[in-house]
């Protein structure tokens, strides 16, 4: 179905009246009714549907970021809550939004009476148009602002039973009312604000209203609905018909696919098992040679592990974890203002050793559990902090140790052993001493 087919023809529906828009040409058509309206409608056959603000029920909130099906669950109990009709009388849809925190998903949640979704479905049907799409004529309002390279902003736009007013927040239609006929409208837009909780946005109206310091609409929400978020207004029945089609095309599909490997899996058993036949008459000779060639893998493997091994040992003895200058400069600056390093001792294989001075007692603990958060450590302890006095001046001295993470310790050495007894040396030798090695 081509988009010329399908957005040529808008309509807007309600329970008191409806409106046709040719948006190809301009041309509009309004009735109480769409057969009131036939002759206008003839040349087409498929329409986008917009139903009247005054039919429908529109609410934002926030909802847990889920798959459709999910959210539709959790909806179908909470929608008797969100409005006021129960849920059984309502048919409804959403469109969750990009705007996520903490409390959720921006969730848009709009609905519309059961029964009066049925009977736009009659009256399409009586005059031959089948709809494309059917949703709020208000969520076009934000192709309007779109158009006007706006996010946020009112939508003011004269109707048969006086002004419509469409706020839109963040690319999403926030609010929607309709007001009676007025001379000022100035009045029902503060209004319609304070209702939304929206403030400092600009207004959109047509111009033909001749609102001060409003920006000229660039068509209508009915003129601009190709451009309104994916939403349909749908009835359960059609929609659990729809997924039954869903499921049994994904059956039929699953069937065809299991048919095609059981044939797939039969004709490459066939060739495979001539193949096989032609292999085993080979395959004593081929098992000795294969059994040698495994054999001495398995030795080359074990000395190349042994080798690895060795290597790994290596470089852990010779290259620390970490650099001294690397541990000096997240040890400087862990250290809060009022204190200072005095000396730092770094030994392999021993803790690191961080003396210095503070100003209060709370700067030492704030520098043992800054130091205690960082990830080249472990084990950050404190080994003493004593108060003392300079220049009448009073310091905290401490001592701090913590393990750095990945520097090796020293080996133990060796216990000395004793020296083998020798005979007394010859005339003219030099006596020689033995002792034990360390690692």
């Amino acid at each position: 179905m081509s988009n010329k087919h399908t957005t040529q023809l808008h309509i807007e529906w309600s329970p008191s009246g409806v409106q046709a828009l040719n948006v190809a040409t301009g041309e509009t058509a309004s009735g109480g009714s769409l057969n009131e309206i036939r002759r206008f409608l003839e040349p087409h056959k498929y329409a986008i549907v917009g139903i009247g603000r005054s039919a429908v029920f529109l609410k934002t909130t926030r909802m847990p970021k889920a798959t459709p099906e999910d959210l539709r669950r959790i909806l179908n109990v909470q929608t008797g809550q969100i409005f006021p009709l129960p849920a059984d009388m309502l048919s409804y849809d959403f469109v969750q939004t990009a705007d996520v925190t903490l409390e959720g998903c921006l969730t848009l949640i709009a609905a519309m009476k059961t029964e009066d979704l049925k009977q736009v479905r009659a009256d399409l049907q009586q005059v031959g148009i089948t709809p494309t799409r059917i949703l709020p004529v208000s969520l076009g309002a934000v192709g309007v602002l779109s158009r006007a390279n706006l996010k946020d902003g009112i939508l003011v736009e004269p109707s048969q039973r006086g002004f419509t007013f469409d706020v839109v927040q963040g690319g999403t239609v926030r609010f929607s009312r309709i007001a009676p006929v007025v001379l000022d409208p100035l009045p029902e837009i503060q209004r319609t604000l304070m209702a939304a909780q929206a403030t400092d946005i600009p207004t959109v109206a047509a111009s033909k209203l001749g609102i001060e310091s409003a920006i000229a609409a660039s068509g209508s929400a009915l003129a601009n609905l190709e451009e309104a978020p994916a939403f349909t207004f749908e009835l359960a029945e059609h929609r659990q018909k729809v997924e039954k089609t869903k499921l049994a095309t994904r059956n039929r599909v699953a069937v065809l696919m299991l048919a095609a490997s059981l044939l797939t899996v039969a004709l490459v058993w066939d060739s495979r098992s001539k193949q096989i036949a032609v292999v085993k008459r080979a395959e004593g000779a081929w098992a000795r040679k294969v059994d040698t060639l495994k054999s001495t893998k398995n030795g080359e493997t074990t000395k190349a592990q042994a080798l690895s091994a060795m290597q790994n040992t290596l470089k852990g003895a010779f290259e620390p974890g970490q650099s001294p200058t690397d541990v000096m400069g997240v040890v400087v600056d862990s250290l809060p203002a009022d204190a200072w390093v005095t000396a730092v001792t770094i030994e392999r294989g021993k803790p690191i050793q961080v003396r210095g001075m503070a100003k209060t007692p709370q700067d030492v603990e704030k520098f043992i559990a800054t130091l205690g958060t960082e990830s080249r450590f472990r084990d950050v302890k404190l080994l003493f902090a004593n108060s003392m006095k300079v220049d009448n001046i009073a310091l905290v001295q401490f001592n701090v140790t913590a393990i750095g993470v990945g520097n090796l310790p020293m080996p133990a050495p060796n216990k000395q052993t004793k020296a083998a007894t020798k005979p007394a040396p010859k005339e003219g030798e030099t006596p020689t001493t033995t002792t034990g090695q360390t690692s």
